[in-house]
């Protein structure tokens, strides 16, 4: 039998107080642990069923924040959750945030244009593409705020 001291508990455990401690030696003597049981600590706020919910409204609008969908749960179901427990609940789920890609939709036109251009590129050699000036589109900040939402 391994006796545990107080000052030891105390100190590997992390727990202070005397009556914490005499507690957890008790416990150890009860149970032979001074693990935690299962089921212990604070209940979920939300259930199965609330979680199952937030993440099919989550992919039905793929933009809504964390905010929005707190809200969209508490007048649904009548649970109040906070922006936290939302995105815990989400990533749970396989949902992370994400900034949205800023495209615009091609038109009929623009895609038959660029199609005509693709043909006409497409047997080019290497030294006729070494004569193209390939250009970025960057985007610069000189501040670290950058105003985009995350969704």
């Amino acid at each position: 039998m391994q006796i545990l001291y107080v000052k030891y508990v105390s100190v590997h455990v992390c727990v202070g107080g005397a009556s914490r401690e005499t507690g957890l030696l008790s416990a150890r003597k009860d149970t032979g642990s001074i693990e935690r049981k299962p089921g212990q600590g604070r209940a979920r706020a939300t259930t199965a069923a609330e979680d199952r919910y937030l993440s099919i409204i989550a992919r039905r609008n793929r933009g809504a924040t964390a905010s929005q969908l707190s809200r969209d749960l508490y007048a649904a179901t009548g649970t109040r959750v906070s922006r936290v427990i939302a995105s815990k609940r989400l990533h749970e789920t396989g949902l992370f945030a994400r900034r949205s890609a800023i495209c615009v939709p091609l038109t009929s036109t623009n895609r038959r244009v660029r199609l005509t251009w693709c043909r006409e590129h497409r047997d080019w050699s290497v030294d006729q593409w070494t004569t193209v000036l390939f250009t970025d589109e960057s985007r610069f900040s000189l501040n670290t705020d950058s105003r985009r939402t995350f969704m």
